[in-house]
């Protein structure tokens, strides 16, 4: 079986924090926004490789030459705009079908969440979309400054915004989107705080946060599903008796 690749390049990170606004970091937003999209991408068998995974110094001369290395049939540059604006708006480099197709593809499912659209811009001087062998869109979701950051002021939002480029992506890849069960759906549901968690989670997920053990991808963003909550006690009672018996 031959997989299709897509490589997403995470905006900003690090010392970089890119934009800010109404209590939202650029960095952050881009980094749920994209794990996202990975992880429906992944759900339906698509391969795929990240410029980050944590808050780190990610340059975009760096996401390009990881991406080129990793010659991937399509490439999604995650960003999210500021400025004072609204709306969802992709660039793409001017000439490009391919791109085109993914642009407006990820528009229209982005628009179908109730974002509104700024359209699809060209650019040549976006070293991402300019410096890309494969077909690449360079989004920015929606303004951390404007009045639709309420749109994706939740962690629950954001990943909504990250499934809509997912579907977009996997219609360009000739790809049919598979609904997720209700049961699916809850395991996949990401908690961004420790008073989100189901009551008895709450108490040991708090000790790991308190002790430095657990940390988020920004203020408040823990960014756990319940699995994860539950393997994490699982491994701290673990290492409690360990060390009891050492002791």
């Amino acid at each position: 079986m031959s997989y299709k690749k897509v490589f997403i390049g995470v905006g900003h990170g690090g010392s970089d924090p890119g934009a800010a606004g109404n209590g939202l970091t650029e960095k952050t937003v881009n980094l749920v926004v994209a794990k996202a999209l990975r992880d429906e991408l992944e759900r339906h068998d698509v391969a795929v490789r990240m410029s980050r995974e944590t808050d780190e110094d990610d340059t975009i001369q760096q996401e390009v030459a990881e991406c080129n290395a990793y010659a991937p049939d399509l490439a999604v540059e995650v960003h999210t705009n500021a400025g004072g604006g609204s709306g969802f708006e992709v660039y793409i480099y001017p000439g490009g079908q391919i791109a085109r197709t993914l642009a407006e593809h990820i528009e229209t499912e982005v628009k179908a969440i109730g974002q509104s659209s700024r359209g699809i811009k060209t650019s040549t001087t976006f070293m991402w979309v300019r410096s890309t062998i494969a077909p690449a869109v360079l989004c920015e979701g929606f303004f951390v400054d404007g009045p639709d950051h309420t749109k994706f002021n939740t962690l629950e939002k954001q990943y909504a915004l990250g499934r809509a480029y997912a579907k977009g992506v996997l219609k360009t890849l000739g790809i049919e989107f598979k609904e997720l069960k209700e049961e699916e759906q809850n395991e996949m549901k990401r908690y961004r705080t420790v008073e989100e968690l189901p009551e008895g989670l709450r108490s040991e997920i708090q000790a790991l946060v308190d002790c430095g053990a657990l940390k988020g991808v920004g203020a408040g963003g823990l960014d756990i599903t319940e699995d994860m909550a539950r393997c994490m006690i699982v491994a701290k009672r673990y290492t409690d008796i360990a060390l009891a018996e050492q002791a």
